[in-house]
């Protein structure tokens, strides 16, 4: 049987933990190897409105960015380690 979109979307969320976004200050400031992800797309974002340690990655390209399966060119080396802690924006 095929996957809905639902079904994909609630397996999804049933994975994810949502933050606050004082939650999520905590834990990069408790994690330096936390890595902080904007997801909107970069030229949405004025340069002085984004956080120095935030990586502008948009939403259409997070899959293909995180997939270790595309060739390396493809990939972003930061999401290359499953046990780092992610957070999304």
């Amino acid at each position: 049987m095929v996957k809905s979109w639902n079904d994909m979307v609630d397996e999804a969320k049933a994975q994810t933990t949502a933050v606050t976004p004082a939650q999520a200050h905590q834990s990069l400031q408790d994690n330096r190897d936390a890595l902080l992800i904007d997801v909107r797309d970069a030229e949405s974002v004025p340069q002085d409105q984004r956080s120095p340690d935030t990586v502008m990655i948009s939403l259409g390209y997070l899959p293909m960015r995180a997939d270790l399966e595309v060739p390396e060119q493809l990939r972003d080396p930061r999401l290359a380690d499953r046990s780092r802690q992610v957070i999304v924006t």
